[in-house]
């Protein structure tokens, strides 16, 4: 199978042609002719589990940038009240205390925001979760299920569909 090949078959699974480059980098398709659907299948199988772990790690780091942000802001409400107090004990200065208070309004608005964005972030990580222990589960009901067959042939028929109805 060429790589032209290869994308059409992760592409008719729905896979983006992009992902699918991606994703059969790891493999050399032009130097070895004996590839086959299962090799080609094992290797998109470690692209999924990398880009899993990559999204994790991008929601990780959201959640710092959340943790961040709120302390900033928590510091900045702080400076804004001490020096909201200061100025009303010096002047009755309105238009002061109303940019005050403008700012006090925006930077709280600004923590909702992350605090709904990170709400989401947490969500969908445990939903990544929840599906990557149902392909586990699956993968291992599945393998002992093909251990029980004694030729080869039936074997790598089951492969092939296991491998495509837990990967396309």
């Amino acid at each position: 199978m060429n790589k032209k090949e290869a994308i059409q078959l992760l592409n008719n699974e729905g896979w983006t042609k992009a992902d699918a480059q991606r994703a059969l980098e790891l493999i050399n398709l032009q130097a070895d002719s004996d590839v086959d659907e299962i090799i080609i299948r094992r290797a998109i199988s470690k692209f999924a589990g990398s880009e899993l772990v990559k999204r994790q790690r991008l929601q990780a780091a959201q959640k710092a940038m959340v943790t961040k942000r709120n302390k900033e802001i928590k510091n900045y409400i702080f400076q804004l009240e001490k020096l909201q107090n200061k100025k009303a004990t010096n002047t009755n200065d309105n238009s002061f205390q109303a940019e005050l208070e403008k700012q006090i309004k925006k930077l709280t608005n600004d923590n909702e925001e992350l605090i709904k964005a990170n709400k989401i972030l947490q969500k969908d990580n445990k939903d990544l979760k929840n599906i990557v222990d149902a392909i586990k589960l699956r993968l291992t009901i599945e393998t002992k299920h093909l251990l029980q067959f004694n030729n080869i042939n039936e074997i790598k028929k089951d492969l092939v569909k296991l491998l495509k109805s837990t990967l396309g």
